[in-house]
């Protein structure tokens, strides 16, 4: 049973096994063009179609990619603050961070990539299918050469990696974003602190803010994401007082209700740009991902978070992220999907994935942790007496999960 004073959330990797299902689940029904009409080609679904009930009502919930892979980034905030809290960085383990956090990120990826651009020579891809499959173009030597390097994006060998950029760019930024919270004092203001975040995240997605950055593909999008994983970082600064408030409630339903309807209410927005109300929607979505993850720590749900299946997919949360999508779009490409029959051979081929997760974590993900945590204590030296907490040798992020 974790608690709020430990380094380890046994219930925070169990919400990161749960957001990872949800990606996969949703990259599986984006294969269905009339699923992929309402995120690539911006359509409103017709009342009561079966895209309807899977787009504006709670059924989303179960599909929510996006919204996952916010859940994954304010987690990585979370995690990965801790051990600069237990113990005051000095330079020396600040670079061993440095060491361990690129290999447990790189050295995942690049397999992921070998494995998907297997794939994708094997099954070549068709962008005449149009959608969401016709966005996975034949792979080229410049993404081959540009993937692996994350910094600057990713192409659609491998569509999920597209985070992956984000979680980079955080680890690298993350000890001074620390300073930056110690400075500020941000963690006595919090309250309003975490509020101010979610605005600067929100008005980073107006075109006007967008057109006024340079190179804004990377700016405004880390000027939208780096305050996500700031929101992260202030939960964990402040889980002990979050936690002995979570103490004093008595009926927790509405509350988990509210957080993950809250979650998902960008849906009730008709999706025809950004504008105030898709802003507005946006944060009350930003709102509901970090009630999810207080949740996750500081209330009787952590413990259903805490059960045996669902911790299994929450240590191997980054292994299902990273192989799922290059399975699923050369199965779709084999056998031609063009319809709503698809989800049953989706539901054929998630297994096959989950069992391939599982051997990409025993002989990929599994040594990487253990060759980060050789690089962090070389970097280090042996004067180093203090763990590396649990969580952030397994991840705590998209890489323990976007």
């Amino acid at each position: 049973m974790s608690n709020p004073q430990s380094t380890r959330y046994a219930s925070l990797d169990g919400l990161r096994g749960v957001a990872s299902l949800v990606v996969l689940g949703y990259h599986a029904l984006l294969v269905v063009p009339a699923i992929s009409a309402l995120y690539i080609d911006k359509v409103d679904p017709s009342a009561f179609s079966p895209e309807w009930w899977l787009f504006k009502t709670p059924f989303r919930l179960l599909f929510a990619g996006h919204e996952a892979v916010l859940v994954f980034f304010v987690l990585s905030g979370f995690v990965l603050t801790l051990p600069f809290l237990s113990r005051p960085p000095t330079r020396r383990s600040t670079l061993a961070y440095y060491g361990r956090r690129i290999v447990r990120l790189y050295v995942p990826v690049w397999a992921s990539l070998v494995l998907a651009l297997a794939l994708a020579l094997a099954v070549p891809r068709n962008p005449a299918m149009g959608g969401w499959m016709g966005t996975h173009h034949a792979p080229t030597v410049s993404s081959t050469w540009h993937d692996p390097v994350l910094l600057f994006g990713t192409s659609n060998l491998n569509s999920p990696l597209w985070s992956l950029t984000w979680e980079v760019w955080f680890s690298l930024l993350m000890p001074v974003m620390f300073l930056l919270i110690r400075f500020t004092r941000a963690a006595r203001w919090w309250w309003a602190a975490i509020p101010l975040l979610m605005l600067v995240s929100a008005a980073a997605r107006f075109d006007v803010i967008r057109r006024a950055l340079p190179d804004a593909g990377l700016t405004a999008d880390l000027l939208q994401y780096l305050p996500v994983f700031g929101i992260g970082m202030l939960l964990a600064v402040n889980r002990n007082r979050l936690a002995a408030a979570a103490g004093r409630i008595r009926t927790w339903w509405p509350i988990v209700a509210g957080a993950l309807l809250l979650t998902i209410s960008p849906t009730l927005i008709a999706p025809n740009g950004y504008g105030v109300g898709q802003a507005f929607a946006y944060l009350l979505s930003l709102t509901g991902v970090a009630g999810i993850v207080v949740l996750a720590f500081a209330s009787p749900v952590r413990r259903p978070l805490e059960a045996r299946p669902v911790q299994w997919a929450g240590t191997r949360s980054f292994s299902i992220y990273l192989v799922h999508e290059p399975i699923l779009v050369a199965t779709a490409l084999l056998v031609g999907a063009n319809g709503w029959w698809w989800l049953l051979t989706a539901a054929a081929v998630i297994p096959i994935i989950l069992l391939t997760a599982e051997v990409f974590h025993r002989f990929v993900e599994r040594p990487s942790i253990t060759l980060s945590r050789a690089v962090g204590r070389a970097i280090e030296g042996r004067r180093a007496t203090a763990p590396v907490p649990a969580a952030v040798q397994n991840g705590g992020s998209v890489s323990a999960g976007p």
